[in-house]
Order: C-alpha cells, then structure tokens, then sequence
C-alpha cells in the first residue's frame, strides 16, 4: 500500500466526473479545489462530479477547499494580453482604476501606496519578475525593472520584508468557507497565515459552521510567510495540519532556505500529531509535457523521505495537457521512493519525545510496540472521527494502518493521511460484534487473510467497552469469552 498519498487540484483540465474518475484509477487520494480561481458554481459542480466518481467505485477521496487568502495581484491588461518590462526601464503599480499596458498596472489592493517607500523590492509572479521602488506619488509607487519579462493580468505580487496589516481572511473568504462548509468538504487551507491567532479565529469559525454528528471539517495552516516560520510551533498548536507551501514561501524568504523550512516544518508538525502537505511544483515540466524532469522526480521523493502525509500537485492537473500522466508519474515516484525499505521510512521523533501524559499517545505507543513483537506489520484502529488513526499516522512507526469507521465522512477525509487505508463498517450493538465486523470488512477487502496475526486498537468509542483498547487479534479465531 502506498502511503504517502497523492492530492491534485482541479481545474479546466479535470473538473468532470470522467477525468476525475481516471485520476482516482491513476491514485489520486484528496483533490482540491482553489477558490482563487473559477465560480462557486463551476467548484460546486467539481465537487458533485469528484463524489460521484469516487462512489461510483467505492473509493474513499478527501475534498479539500483552499481560500484564496489576501492575496495581492495586479489586474487587467489592455485587451489582456501580456507585456514585456524590459530590465532598467521604469514601471509604475497604482492603485488608480486603470487598464494596464507595457508602463503601468493597478493592483487590487489599494492600500499598498501607503505601505511601501522608496527602496522596497516588489515580486510578481512568484518572483519572476523584479522591480525596486523609486517613488511614490498618491496612488502611484513609480518603480524601475530590475529583473524584466513578460506580465500577464492578476499576477501575484509579493513584498518580502514589508509588513502589511491584512487580516488573514477576507470577505470573500468568509464567504467562501460559509459555502464550503455547506458542501460538506474535508478539509479548509487558510493562506497566507502569520501568527497563531490567524488559525484559531478560523478554526472557531470552523466548529461554529460544522453540522457531522462525530468530527469536522480539518483546518489547513498554508506556511509561505516569513512570519510564519518565525511562529511555527506556535501556529502547529493552533492547527490540524500545514501545508509547505512552496511558491509564496520561496519568495517571502529566499528560494535556498525552502528546503530548510520544508524538513523543519515537517518535523515539528508530525512530532506534533499533524499532517503535512507538501505543494507547488513538484512536476511543474508534466503541465506541457509527458515526463518530468530528473530534479522533480528526486524532489518529490525526499518529500516523501522527509515523511510528508501528501504531495501536492496544482497547475499540473488543473490546467495541464497530461493531468492522468501525471497521476501514474507521482504514483510510479512515490513506489520508487517507498522502496527504501520500512526502517528507513520510519521517523522515530515520537519515541523520543517526553511523556506526554495522553492516553492516545500511550495507546499509540503500545501499538507499535505490540506489532513489533507479535511479527505483524498491520494494526487496524476503529475510530469514530478519525482522529485516533491520524494520531496514530503521526507516528510513522511503518505500520500498515486500517482505518474502521461508521463514518463516510471519516473515511474520506481519512483518505489523505499517510499510511492510512480507511474502510466504512456496519454500526456494531456490542464490543464483541464490533471485533468481528472489524475482521470481516478487512476480509472482504483483500488486506488480511484467515490465520493472520494483527493488532486491533481503539481510542474512546460511544459506548463500547473496546475503547481505549490495545488487543494482539488472529483472524479467524472466535472471540475470547471474558
């Protein structure tokens, strides 16, 4: 089994249910659906048709919803086609209403006049371009090319070193997650996140909107500020999961330390029981052509040795010529990748850590420990929200993990977890009948057989005696009498 897992974005390129269905055949785990582009009717129907494909096969898949964040931009350009800035000439940013051409742009955010002074650095699209500021004047931040090419409209713009006074939400994405929320999806990505606070303001939100009987939908911090590296441990505390996100983290800090943050923030989030995706270009080559390139192939593999929960893939799929391609290419890297061996996969941080004082992290523990000792390399874990199995994911132990849950909605957000395979049970009326269901729907499902040796866990379950259990299990046996 896999078990890093495999998150694509969809776009123009994938958003009807026969493509989604062939990328759910290729390994596609989660998909997500970016709210910085497209109508909430286009990704209301992505969503329809990313659910139907999944049921129609029975396959657990995990939605995730990403805000769009304060994300400033430039707008439109005369009859919108791009611009060439030449390097040395001068280029103004105003916060007038205008079209822009080759000497001008407007930018949405109209404070930023009032933010920035001479000597600045301003990045557009993801730093590809570079201007300095000369001037400002009123609206108008008079700046000179320092590094030119061609602009195209409602490209990012980026100001490492400035500080800017927005709130981590706007209006639109308040919103936004009123109406993802309303779509019943997984999972919520917050851009651009800076400090602790920013997390817990949405997660309230969160809870306040969430209408599952047992778990929610779980809160995504984006880190691609430096802010954010500066308040890791504590934005990790605040949040379900992060998100190494690449592109704007390369260009708020410097493109050689995103590498240094993409192990440390994996690190500290799972030593912290959280999930980790790991986004933006990881084959950015397979948008226009069939292979990627040898650099991508290794770089999404140590993504994987850094022990990422998901790897990420966004234009690729969304807008590429070759989104199923893509697919089978990261599955095929993720294998190859995998074939290291389990030791080596293992990331032992959790053992070395203090006691804790959880009971789950006891349960966890024993686990493991169990599984070594009995020979076993699988341990099914019965959950109701899910939340035991991500806890138990977070220990990178190797173990083969089966996932039992009542919960659809469990199992699919589930689907995102490294190393995680979820499965629907029926609802059992005792703990005894709950062991049995448990056996059952891991034989029906191919990933046990009669005879085979496993450990059976659970965290605390709606009146059941089985919680908080650790029990060694031999398929096929009856039930000890108590």
């Amino acid at each position: 089994m896999r078990k890093a897992k495999i998150l694509a974005t969809l776009g123009p390129a994938s958003n009807d249910e026969k493509t989604i269905l062939s990328l759910i055949k290729a390994g596609v785990n989660a998909v997500r659906i970016n709210m910085s582009h497209g109508t909430r009717e286009e990704h209301q129907k992505a969503i329809e048709n990313a659910r139907a494909a999944a049921r129609g096969i029975a396959q657990p898949l995990a939605i995730l919803v990403d805000l769009s964040g304060p994300k400033i931009r430039t707008r439109g350009l005369k009859g919108g086609k791009p611009v060439e800035l030449v390097a040395g000439s001068n280029f103004t940013i105003t916060a007038r209403d205008i079209e822009g051409d080759s000497t001008q742009v407007a930018t949405n955010y109209n404070d930023l006049p009032d933010m920035l002074g001479p000597g600045a650095k301003v990045l557009i699209d993801d730093g590809a371009i570079e201007l300095v500021v000369v001037s400002v004047n009123g609206p108008d931040m008079l700046c000179r090319v320092v590094v030119g090419g061609y602009l195209n409209e409602r490209k990012g713009i980026n100001l490492p070193n400035t500080h800017l006074p927005i709130p981590s939400m706007t209006e639109k994405d308040h919103q936004d997650l009123e109406w993802a929320m309303a779509q019943n999806v997984d999972y919520i990505a917050l851009s651009f996140v800076r400090r602790a606070d920013d997390c817990r303001n949405v997660k309230d939100r969160i809870k306040a909107l969430n209408t599952r009987r047992m778990g929610r939908a779980l809160l995504v911090a984006k880190i691609e500020k430096a802010e954010a590296i500066e308040n890791l441990d504590e934005i990790i505390a605040e949040t379900d999961g992060v998100m190494v996100a690449r592109g704007d983290l390369g260009v708020e800090t410097s493109v050689e330390h995103v590498p240094v943050y993409q192990k440390r923030i994996i690190e500290r989030a799972v030593a912290n029981d959280k999930f980790v995706i790991t986004a933006t270009q990881m084959l950015q080559s397979m948008i226009d052509n069939p292979q990627p390139t040898r650099a991508e192939a290794s770089d999404v593999a140590n993504a994987v040795w850094d022990g990422t929960d998901a790897v990420m893939l966004s234009a690729e799929t969304a807008t590429g010529s070759y989104p199923v391609e893509t697919i089978l290419t990261m599955g095929r890297i993720i294998d190859a990748a995998e074939t290291i061996g389990p030791e080596q996969l293992k990331k032992p941080v959790k053992f070395s850590l203090p006691p804790s004082g959880r009971t789950s992290q006891a349960l966890c523990k024993a686990a493991a420990y169990a599984a070594k000792e009995a020979g076993t390399e699988k341990v099914a874990v019965f959950t109701e929200s899910g939340l035991m199995a991500r806890r138990l994911s977070s220990f990178r132990s190797g173990l083969r993990t089966f996932a039992l849950t009542t919960s659809q909605n469990a199992c699919n957000q589930l689907a995102l977890i490294w190393g995680v395979q979820p499965f629907v049970h029926e609802i059992p009326w005792a703990t005894q009948e709950m062991l049995k269901i448990g056996e059952r729907t891991l034989l029906e499902a191919g990933v046990v057989e009669n005879g085979e040796q496993l450990i059976m866990m659970a965290g605390r379950l709606s009146g059941l005696g089985l919680s908080s259990s650790v029990i060694a299990w031999t398929i096929g046996e009856d039930i000890p009498k108590r």
